[in-house]
């Protein structure tokens, strides 16, 4: 444990240094900004406003972790072709497992700024349908709906270069939209890319009717979904790095 936490320390500290941390803070107030912007000339209800908000932040996370973990792959890569993470006298497994917590750490702290800090000025701005409580639960459901995304792009991009990374990212974010619609009504709770964007739906949904959000359908599903396939993937991330040693194709 107390290795983790060395190796957790010294991830954060590389990440507060570097272009991630603006892309975890400022990226989710300016996003916020520019919908309560348009809010204030949008004939919406307040329910659509908030819903659009939820499902558009889910769509584009995806996308987003592609960016961040294409980003500290190659980081890592560039630091002597990830001689810091396989000259370790730890496990090979533990620098991995740092490092995703910390991007979970930040992605946490990302999830809430965006929901949180929109709910807060929304409010400011009149638009009371909603108490604070249903920004946090937003924000919390939309990273616990991410977290095997976090992992599984991570895996993606250190083993198979930033563009698959990526290249994920983008499909990812492509099918939270389309499993929105009546394609995903019956496999949305065993899809990762998905689940985040009807979790957000149906709290909102839930809220306005008065009803108990984890009793909706697909719900407990895709709570258990995200478990499952989290410590699965926690499982190969374990198995595969003890036999990865790097990449150097990638180096102009």
């Amino acid at each position: 444990m107390k290795c983790f936490l060395k190796n957790l320390q010294s991830d954060i500290y590389k990440i507060t240094h570097s272009a991630l941390l603006p892309i975890h803070l400022i990226l989710p107030i300016a996003g916020a900004s520019v919908f309560l912007a348009y809010y204030i000339i949008s004939p919406w209800e307040d329910a659509q406003k908030v819903s659009a908000y939820f499902q558009v932040l889910a769509m584009v996370s995806p996308l987003l972790i592609g960016v961040i973990t294409a980003m500290l792959s190659e980081k890592e890569l560039q630091a002597g072709l990830f001689q810091l993470v396989l000259s370790t006298p730890y496990k090979k497994c533990l620098p991995h497992f740092s490092m995703i917590f910390a991007i979970l750490l930040f992605g946490f702290v990302a999830s809430m700024i965006a929901t949180v800090g929109f709910g807060f000025t929304f409010r400011i701005m009149g638009n009371r349908l909603f108490t604070m409580n249903l920004y946090v639960k937003a924000g919390l459901l939309l990273f616990y709906g991410n977290i095997s995304l976090y992992i599984l792009e991570y895996l993606l991009s250190f083993a198979f270069g930033k563009g698959i990374g990526l290249g994920v990212g983008i499909i990812g974010s492509l099918l939270s939209a389309l499993l929105l619609t009546g394609l995903g009504d019956v496999i949305w709770p065993f899809l990762p890319w998905s689940i985040p964007t009807r979790f957000c739906s149906i709290l909102v949904e839930s809220t306005l009717a008065q009803v108990n959000f984890i009793g909706q359908s697909g719900v407990k599903p895709g709570f258990l979904f995200i478990v499952v396939s989290s410590a699965i993937l926690l499982i190969i991330v374990k198995y595969w790095s003890t036999k990865w040693e790097g990449r150097k194709d990638e180096i102009d």
